[in-house]
C-alpha cells in the first residue's frame, strides 16, 4: 500500500535542516522548531559544513528532546557507516552514496534502534526504479540532485513531477531534498506532497546558516499543510 495517503495535505510539514556545522547552525534550527538537524560526516565527493563524528556528540548534546539528529554521510562500506553512527551518538543514518541494498540490512541488524534513510538522486525517471528498489530496506527514501562533483548541498532542484510519481507510489515515508528554499519549499510540497522536506544551502546567506532564512523556510513548509498537491 502506497505511504502517500499521509500526504501533505493531512499533516503538518515535518522539516529537517541538514549541514548543521556549529551550535549557532543549531540554534537556529531549534529556533525554526525543526523536526531533525542533519550532521554531514565521513565525505568522499565534494561537501561544506563537514563535521567530525566528536564534533556532532558534542552537538548533539546540546539538542532539545523530540529532535532527531542525522548522520548524513558519503561512506559506503557497512562497518564504516555503523562506527559513525556509534561516534557521533545520531539516531538516523542518512546514507548518502551508493550502496547495495542488502548492505542496508546488514547495518540495521547491527543499530537495531537506528533509522536508515536511503538517497536517491532524481537523474531521470531511472530514479523510480532506484527507490523502489530501496524501499524493502529503508525506513525513508530521501529525493535529492547531484552534479559531477556533488551527491548533496548542490542547490538545484530536480524534477519535481518525477518525485511526485515516486512519492505517490511508495510504501515508505519519502523526503524531499534538492534545491529547496523559503520562496519554492510551498510550491514543491503542493507538488510532491512528500512526508518531509531538508534543506541545507537554500537557508544560507554569506556561507552561513541564516536565522531569518531558517525561520522562513519553517513558516513557508508548515503553512503548505492542507494544500491540494497540482
Amino acid at each position: 500500500m502506497p505511504f502517500s495517503g499521509l500526504a501533505a495535505s493531512d499533516l503538518l510539514m515535518r522539516i529537517k535542516f541538514c549541514g548543521t556545522a556549529s551550535l549557532a547552525d543549531l540554534r537556529c534550527a531549534v529556533a525554526a522548531e525543526c523536526d531533525a538537524v542533519g550532521f554531514i560526516m565521513g565525505v568522499i565527493h565534494r561537501s561544506s559544513d563537514v563535521v567530525t563524528p566528536a564534533e556532532a556528540a558534542r552537538m548533539i548534546r546540546q539538542l532539545p528532546p523530540f529532535i532527531e539528529p542525522v548522520a548524513v554521510t558519503h561512506l559506503q562500506e557497512t562497518q564504516a557507516l555503523i562506527d559513525l553512527v556509534r561516534e557521533s551518538h545520531c539516531t538516523t543514518l542518512q546514507v548518502q552514496n551508493d550502496i547495495d541494498p542488502s548492505d542496508l540490512e546488514v547495518i540495521r541488524q547491527a543499530l537495531p534502534c537506528v533509522k536508515i534513510v536511503k538517497a536517491v538522486h532524481v537523474m531521470d525517471r531511472s530514479s523510480i526504479a532506484a527507490a523502489r528498489r530501496y524501499e524493502p530496506y529503508a525506513d525513508a527514501i530521501l529525493l535529492d540532485t547531484r552534479t559531477e562533483e556533488r551527491i548533496g548541498g548542490t542547490g538545484i532542484p530536480h524534477d519535481w513531477n518525477i518525485s511526485a510519481e515516486i512519492v505517490a507510489n511508495s510504501t515508505v515515508p519519502v523526503i524531499l531534498a534538492g534545491g529547496l528554499t523559503p520562496e519554492n519549499v510551498r510550491d514543491a510540497i503542493q507538488k510532491v506532497r512528500p512526508y518531509a522536506v531538508d534543506v541545507h544551502t537554500g537557508v544560507k546567506k554569506d556561507g552561513a546558516r541564516n536565522l531569518e532564512k531558517t525561520l522562513a523556510f519553517a513558516r513557508a513548509a508548515r503553512t503548505a499543510k492542507g494544500k491540494t498537491a497540482v
